[in-house]
């Protein structure tokens, strides 16, 4: 009987789910509810352990797992044994994913709050869904809309697949061209502006059904340190802080943001307690390549100091929601402090959720050990677990935990949903120079295509960029430099340029967390000045941070492309050939070069060519 009626309650949702698509291209996440859900249980009818594991969360990738694995094993541990109330996703499929999430919410007793970094949309983290603009394109776009737009999309989306807590938008003000980490995450460096973005964003992820998160505060817009490496300094006085800083994370708690994500930043003018550094700190696994960096002239990270987290974010700006850290294995803190001495602070400081302890069991016994010992309060405890099963009651977590898979095609990158992030990708091309009738590009033009990538890439010939350029020319040349490229493969796509008409080169240059820097290989730095000096038209997209016009000031034609996803590569295809407009203005000031707003607009002066698809 209980089989039958599960049958009929997942053909009703079925249906539903058919009705939805035909008239919203956003439906409603639809979740199975062919289970009895029980009552919330209220924080103090918790034992401590279960308290205490309700302020943890956990890390998971959504891909299949055996449950005799030892990842599966290693999460069954948390969310049984150590109660954890959280869990975060990060390399997921969609189907590995929600039935992932399936299972562990059926091992826990309270429904688990998962979470996933969703600044671009599901594609970030998710390797079988379209990959979508970051926020600086949706301000070079110019329109708070496609921001509210894309994030309803992307809330809906992410319920689904049972995720509840996305951690977006960005509020930080990127005014440091220098920053390493931040960059094109960010709407932009006028707070004013980034304020609207960031109020948009939060609309549309509450109305699609998950918790806002804004990040990373009190501000990581103004450093030219990555905290996943080391504590960074924020050198800002109070002042400085009110009117840049915290003005977009005002306007989001302001529009609704229900959770903050506390940076792992030193700010003296906000506590200027130093601190300590470790004499042999553990290499963080998010310090991509080298050793974590130790600070010594630091002081305590914000995330765990009672003046920010307590003080200012709690009492000055009135925020009543949850309070995550950065993750915890980030080199800002591990330098510093052990994992469980860590999250003993966090708690202290004001934080409800202590996100990818280095250590979680050492952590978590640290943490058990500072309330037996009186220096954490279990009343402290007490708010942190409140506000945790408050969120989870208003997302009907205890009703809705377990995604129904059979739906999720219905709803997860859906064709409406990548025309919009097609949408914003062709909106935010910014064409900063044009050398005089350098664009668009003729099919009769014999083009040399240069990729330069930081990294080892699929970016070249076998790339989207490549495939869309071969298919507009008749005569293209496609090669890569990185940072494998020898001096004889340098001079060798130079050489090939002297039989060419134009010279597109592609930068794949990007903000990536962990490396500390942004910096075109040296095989790049090497070719470009000599392609110039060849006196051929050499047309430049960025298709990573758009500061790199300062390596090569002297570029006459520079497009902004905002990122290298497959949808960023398209568009630009279709710019550069004069198949669409280019409208986009930058969000930033390029040092010298160009200005915030700058922008060159140009029409659409061609047809697509007929073997391409319109995309």
């Amino acid at each position: 009987m209980l089989k039958a009626a599960r049958l009929l309650s997942m053909l009703v949702s079925a249906a539903l789910l058919v009705s939805c698509a035909g008239g919203n291209p956003f439906p409603p996440a639809t979740i199975d509810p062919g289970q009895v859900a029980p009552d919330a249980p209220h924080a103090l009818s918790l034992s401590l352990d279960e308290k205490i594991g309700q302020l943890f969360v956990v890390p998971a990738h959504g891909v299949y797992l055996s449950e005799q694995s030892k990842d599966f094993q290693t999460l069954r541990h948390h969310v049984v044994d150590n109660h954890v109330g959280g869990v975060i996703l990060f390399r997921s499929n969609v189907y590995g994913a929600a039935v992932l999430v399936g299972k562990l919410q059926e091992l826990a007793r309270v429904p688990l709050l998962v979470s996933a970094d969703l600044e671009a949309g599901l594609g970030m983290r998710f390797e079988d869904v379209t990959y979508g603009p970051w926020a600086m394109a949706i301000a070079a776009a110019g329109d708070p809309a496609l921001a509210e737009r894309v994030a309803l999309a992307t809330a809906r989306e992410a319920r689904a697949i049972g995720i509840a807590q996305v951690f977006a938008p960005v509020a930080d003000v990127n005014v440091n061209p220098d920053n390493p980490v931040i960059n094109v995450r960010s709407f932009g460096e006028d707070p004013g502006q980034v304020s609207r973005y960031v109020e948009a964003t939060v609309k549309g992820l509450k109305d699609g059904g998950v918790l806002a998160t804004l990040k990373h505060f009190p501000g990581h817009g103004d450093t030219a340190v990555d905290s996943h490496r080391a504590l960074a300094i924020v050198g800002a006085d109070r002042p400085r802080l009110e009117s840049v800083e915290l003005v977009s994370f005002r306007a989001g708690i302001k529009a609704g943001a229900e959770s903050v994500m506390i940076a792992h930043l030193s700010i003296p003018a906000l506590d200027p307690m130093p601190a300590p550094a470790l004499a042999s700190p553990p290499k963080s696994p998010d310090a991509i390549g080298e050793n974590v960096e130790v600070e010594t002239k630091g002081t305590m990270p914000a995330s765990l100091s009672e003046p920010v987290v307590t003080g200012i974010l709690r009492k000055e700006l009135g925020f009543t929601g949850l309070v995550v850290t950065d993750s915890m294995q980030m080199g800002g803190i591990t330098s510093h402090f052990t994992a469980g001495e860590a999250a003993v602070r966090a708690i202290l400081a004001g934080a409800d959720q202590v996100l990818l302890s280095a250590d979680p069991d050492a952590a978590i016994a640290a943490v058990r050990e500072a309330v037996k010992s009186g220096r954490i309060a279990e009343k402290r405890l007490d708010e942190s677990v409140t506000r945790i099963l408050d969120c989870k009651k208003k997302l009907k977590l205890y009703e809705k935990r377990i995604p129904f898979v059979d739906g999720l095609a219905k709803i997860v990158d859906t064709p409406p949903l990548q025309a919009l992030d097609a949408e914003i990708a062709r909106r935010s091309l910014t064409l900063v120079r044009e050398q005089p009738d350098a664009l668009p590009l003729q099919k009769s033009t014999k083009l040399l295509s240069l990729v330069v990538a930081d990294e080892a890439t699929k970016n070249g010939p076998a790339g989207p960029l490549g495939a869309e350029v071969r298919a507009r020319v008749l005569s293209v040349k496609t090669v890569t430099l990185d940072p494998r490229s020898t001096p004889e493969e340098t001079r060798a796509v130079v050489e090939a340029a002297k039989d060419a008409d134009v010279i597109l080169v592609s930068l794949f240059v990007r903000a990536r967390s962990g490396l500390g820097k942004i910096t075109v290989p040296e095989a790049g730095r090497t070719a470009i000045p000599q392609l110039l000096a060849l006196g051929k038209p050499v047309v430049v997209v960025s298709f990573g941070s758009p500061y790199l016009l300062r390596d090569f000031p002297d570029l006459k034609t520079y497009l902004c492309a905002w990122g290298g996803q497959d949808i960023a590569q398209v568009a630009a295809a279709q710019a550069l050939f004069g198949e669409s407009a280019i409208g986009g203005r930058l969000p930033i000031t390029i040092p010298g070069l160009a200005n915030r707003g700058d922008g060159i607009a140009k029409a659409a002066s061609a047809e697509p060519p007929s073997n391409t698809k319109t995309r």
